[in-house]
């Protein structure tokens, strides 16, 4: 019969406990992840009036009600959020990752440049900050030829 000894086990929690009582956690952790193009929220224990995103390219983020926070993911990346209340004490400091939609993405390369679809159910062409500028743009103004059209119609303004 094999018999383990459990001495190099006591070894390594004595030096996790000597050197700060907790191992490190791996440098893609983050306090809160929200994937591209979606909207997270996130409740704080104090109430923010003022809030500071590292990269406002990455996430942005608005406060919807005294301690909720709206976290929009607008591009793959790492940020951080800074929260301070009204007397300017901060009262969060957030490491805040955008990843990629979950599994419904798909990316077409062609030479240099990419194109980027969402395909849930059928394949439709998204904005992605690294796609191609020009089709990019195009969509753009296609999305917002769009949208005009159904606000003219939501207003009542049908000419």
């Amino acid at each position: 019969m094999t018999h383990v000894s459990k001495q190099p086990c006591r070894a390594l929690a004595c030096a996790a406990a000597l050197s700060g009582g907790l191992l490190a956690l791996p440098a893609w952790a983050a306090d809160l992840r929200v994937e591209v193009n979606h909207s997270h929220l996130h409740t704080l224990k104090h109430t923010a009036s003022t809030l500071i995103v590292g990269n406002p390219a990455i996430a942005d983020v608005s406060i919807s009600n005294n301690n909720t926070l709206v976290v929009f993911g607008k591009t793959y990346g790492m940020t951080n959020l800074i929260a301070l209340d009204a007397t300017g004490r901060q009262v969060a400091n957030l490491d805040v990752r955008v990843t990629e939609s979950g599994g419904t993405n798909m990316v077409v390369n062609r030479g240099a440049s990419q194109l980027s679809y969402s395909c849930a159910p059928r394949c439709v062409r998204v904005i992605d900050t690294a796609d191609e500028p020009t089709l990019t743009d195009s969509l753009i103004s296609t999305t917002k030829s769009v949208t005009g059209y159904a606000d003219a119609a939501a207003s009542g303004d049908t000419e």
